[in-house]
């Protein structure tokens, strides 16, 4: 066979119209997969998300820079889902404002304790600072979180509850998954009782 012939069979087909956003999706859904497996965005690599979207390495390079691009992807989806959990829970919560605040830290917390895996690439693993300019993920989320906060608590205080709120339920979530033998109490309970904390000590001083 002629070298253009060969050139010929090998060509690749051009993409139709949307099949290139389909790929990405594939691309980036795989890359969920393997993540949820391992939870360790370190043992993922662009040849492995590659064999199982069944596409050539080479195609990833289409549509990602790289592997940091790629799993800032996979935490950006991630966390729009995490985002519209919480964000559902407040909304279904009511008009009290204590009770929406009360709502999203339960649901921060079933979501974390459902998914441990994705909340360890989220949350506990390294973590690559975006570049010049780019915000970090989940700065969104959090302004949303602070606004339902500052419905709670008086103006001068929300910011650092907000910031509190989530040092909080981090710590409540990563050392129920480290620790998980140790004698807890009831989750509910303290995920409760930390809110009432919290805000009790921004309104009452």
């Amino acid at each position: 066979m002629t070298a253009e012939a060969q050139r010929k069979v090998t060509r690749r087909r051009p993409a139709r119209r949307g099949e290139g956003d389909r790929l990405r999706d594939e691309i980036v859904l795989a890359a969920c997969a393997l993540l949820n497996e391992s939870g360790d965005p370190g043992t993922l690599s662009l040849r492995a998300v590659a064999r199982k979207t069944g596409v050539a390495t080479t195609s990833i390079y289409l549509h990602f820079e790289d592997l940091t691009s790629l799993v800032r992807a996979v935490k950006s989806r991630w966390l729009d889902m995490l985002a519209d959990e919480v964000e559902a829970a407040a909304s279904e919560a009511g008009d009290d404002p204590r009770k929406r605040v009360r709502a999203i830290a339960h649901a921060y917390v079933d979501a974390a304790m459902r998914e441990p895996a994705r909340y360890r690439v989220l949350f506990t693993a390294e973590l690559t600072p975006p570049a010049p300019g780019v915000p970090y993920l989940g700065v969104q989320a959090y302004n949303s979180v602070l606004a339902r906060v500052r419905q709670a608590v008086p103006e001068a205080e929300a910011d650092m509850i907000t910031l509190q709120f989530w040092c909080g339920l981090h710590g409540l979530v990563t050392l129920r998954q480290a620790r998980p033998k140790f004698p807890w109490p009831d989750l509910e309970g303290q995920v409760d009782d930390l809110v009432t904390r919290l805000i009790d000590s921004a309104t009452h001083g």
